[in-house]
């Protein structure tokens, strides 16, 4: 853990040894992660398994114990399959600290931990708990279940699919600049074509660089498993909202899209469907006119 969060740490344990509503705390994440370990700059992950989750979602005076705030967020996940809602009550402090509490009912302890076992698999310690040892024990417990993910190289089916979906959005985004909807192409760029355009670096990282870190969800620390032309290439694929920039982005956008697809073809023995990549540049070079 980084020192920068050893006091925020000693203050909530001291917390919630005195408030007998908490029933456990732990942090997770970054700061107790040994793989891209976390730094000042990340947040600090806390669980608590709280026996009231209200008396601490439905106010924010609890947060002051650990320092002045300057704004709170708060966020609900619905998990239906198991009947349970996530509740994460977010704080950012004066000197940049952000602390990330997640609020769960003591009572759902078991279900709580096991749907958490693959983050505590990187790293997890345990600050208070009411009954000694008990969090610590479940916790092993589950990460005995936990298997580690096996890459499995895209189906030529899955990467046609992916590519169409790729192309598709950036001739749906073109029109939409054409009919004068700048925000509307702007945001699909930056949004879903953005995303599409991930998956994509991810197989090509995979499969090209065979890099890897535990974090890969959401492109977090991209920049240490891409290749430097990709990275490169990247600077380019992100448009402002500016009419003529994004234009130029769509065209980059589609070289870019051919560029991966054609190494990671290559690789498994993919026949490219340069066909496609044809008719898509036809259609943008219509457009452009």
């Amino acid at each position: 853990m980084h020192p920068y969060y050893a006091e925020t740490v000693a203050k909530i344990t001291a917390w919630a040894t005195q408030d007998d509503n908490i029933k456990g705390a732990l942090v997770l994440g970054s700061q107790v992660r040994q793989e891209l370990a976390g730094n000042e700059w990340s947040d600090l992950d806390v669980l608590l398994l709280v026996a009231e989750p209200d008396l601490l979602i439905k106010t924010a005076d609890w947060l002051d114990a650990f320092g002045e705030v300057v704004c709170v967020t708060y966020e609900k996940t619905h998990l239906d399959f198991m009947n349970l809602t996530w509740d994460v009550k977010r704080a950012l402090f004066v000197d940049h600290r952000a602390v990330d509490f997640s609020i769960l009912p003591y009572a759902r302890v078991d279900d709580v931990l096991f749907l958490n076992k693959d983050i505590h698999a990187h790293g997890y310690q345990v600050i208070y708990e009411a009954n000694p040892d008990e969090l610590s024990s479940k916790i092993e417990g589950t990460l005995k279940s936990v298997e580690p993910e096996e890459f499995k190289p895209p189906t030529a089916d899955e990467l046609a699919q992916l590519i169409s979906d790729l192309l598709f959005q950036i001739i749906w985004s073109f029109k939409k600049i054409k009919r004068k909807e700048l925000w509307a192409a702007v945001t699909c760029i930056n949004g879903p074509i953005s995303h599409l355009l991930l998956q994509l670096i991810e197989l090509h990282t995979a499969l090209v660089t065979h890099r890897s870190t535990v974090l890969m969800y959401e492109g977090r620390f991209l920049e240490n498993r891409a290749g430097k032309v990709i990275i490169d290439k990247l600077r380019d694929c992100f448009a402002k909202y500016d009419e003529i920039d994004a234009i130029a982005t769509l065209g980059r956008l589609i070289d870019m899209t051919y560029f991966i697809a054609k190494e990671i073809g290559e690789i498994n023995g993919y026949q490219l469907n340069t066909s496609q990549f044809e008719m898509i540049s036809k259609l943008y070079g219509e457009m452009k006119a």
